[in-house]
């Protein structure tokens, strides 16, 4: 590793560890670190100190509604942690790229609810997940002739979460909103 390199990376897990004793202990953590961001061949650096994040047993670290993402956001790679929704909330967006949203649905699978969208001229993708698998795909939705408004029902097999994961994937230029209602119990 470069000595620049490794002065970016030392400077960028201080500012972590400053920002864990600020905000007192990490609440929340899933998987190792991996990668630069978890190894331990920086001298002084956060790897080294005793109780800092590389002992933690996740890479995901709470500080009371602030979020540090160990695995994604210090490696650059552009990931975000998805916010979360009740059902029957709108979700709009007025960009391009990725846009993933939980919506919590009230009750675990197997159920099923109504997911209306409106695209407009410009196509994106809907995905729908549940326990990591994809359980719906609009596929490429939005034109000039029906502007991208449609609805479907999704079925959300049995399962222990009570929540689903909507992925919207657009392109430059566009607009979109959708809305995952509640389940009809």
């Amino acid at each position: 590793m470069s000595r620049n390199r490794r002065s970016g990376l030392r400077a960028v897990l201080t500012a972590v560890t400053v920002a864990v004793v600020a905000f007192g202990a990490p609440v929340a953590a899933s998987a190792a670190p991996t990668g630069s961001a978890g190894s331990n061949d920086l001298p002084g650096s956060v790897a080294d100190l005793p109780g800092s994040v590389s002992e933690l047993p996740g890479s995901v670290v709470d500080l009371g509604g602030r979020a540090i993402d160990l695995g994604s956001a210090i490696l650059g790679n552009g990931s975000s942690l998805p916010s979360t929704q009740q059902c029957n909330q709108s979700r709009q967006s007025g960009g391009e790229g990725v846009t993933s949203t939980y919506h919590e649905l009230g009750r675990s699978g197997p159920t099923s609810f109504l997911l209306d969208w409106e695209t407009f001229d410009v196509p994106d993708r809907i995905q729908v997940f549940y326990g990591g698998s994809q359980i719906h795909d609009t596929g490429r939705i939005g034109d000039s002739i029906n502007e991208g408004t449609g609805s479907a029902v999704v079925n959300v097999p049995a399962g222990s979460a009570s929540s689903v994961l909507v992925r919207v994937t657009g392109e430059p230029g566009t607009a979109w909103e959708y809305t995952v209602n509640c389940p009809i119990l």
